[in-house]
């Protein structure tokens, strides 16, 4: 039965991670296209719908890569994890991934998803953390596994998640400014706008990317 469940569960994490990076690939460069002042405002418009759906895939699979990653690690043994934790693990991915989705639900209310999104925020900032002080301490020889491929595997994992915290910085001049060109102003200087904030998260994408991929090799040629 565990290795039915361990072949599932791989499965399962090569796939979000296959979401995770094709999505965002496919976000950036549509976002090039939202931020193309000579497209009319309601192509520019379906793009951005278009562009958030297909966001949701790596808002989703970041939580449910680390649940998985961590429940095969518990029943591999390469972490020294009691049942019971790896059950709060994914109930905390549950609750993040209940969070993302009520934010796409009512993304066009801005007053309703506010706390929820600072929560996701406050969310993402933690995990970071948790998950950076337990790859640091395993690297040590005090954390939950021995494995050191597993420990940078969730400094990696950690690190991405910060980068996703500097993205959403750099990238928030721009939906608000496509929305304001839709209610009338000024087309050439708020698309100077999303294409600043599109400059600007250029290379936190790409290092996004590199660190997803850095994970990914660590799983098939360390792990």
């Amino acid at each position: 039965m565990e290795i039915q469940l361990y072949g599932i569960l791989l499965l399962l994490h090569v796939l979000l991670f296959a979401y995770w990076l094709g999505a965002d690939l496919g976000v950036f460069y549509g976002a090039k296209f939202a931020a193309d002042g000579r497209y009319s405002i309601e192509t520019r418009q379906t793009i951005g719908r278009i562009m958030a759906f297909v966001d949701l895939a790596p808002r989703l699979s970041v939580p449910l890569v680390g649940a998985t990653g961590i429940s095969m690690g518990a029943i591999s043994g390469a972490l020294d994890l009691r049942g019971i934790w790896v059950w709060a693990v994914w109930l905390a991915a549950l609750l993040w991934v209940a969070s993302n989705l009520y934010i796409y639900r009512h993304r066009a209310e801005p007053d309703r998803v506010q706390p929820v999104i600072r929560f996701d925020l406050w969310w993402r900032a933690s995990l970071m953390v948790v998950a950076a002080a337990v790859a640091v301490a395993s690297l040590l020889g005090a954390g939950i596994t021995a494995n050191v491929a597993l420990a940078v595997k969730l400094l990696i994992l950690a690190t991405a998640i910060a980068l996703s915290l500097l993205l959403r910085a750099l990238f928030r001049p721009y939906r608000p400014a496509l929305r304001r060109i839709a209610a009338g102003a000024d087309n050439a200087a708020e698309s100077a706008i999303m294409a600043a904030a599109l400059a600007r998260a250029r290379p936190v994408v790409i290092a996004i990317w590199m660190a997803v991929i850095a994970a990914a090799a660590i799983g098939l040629w360390a792990l």
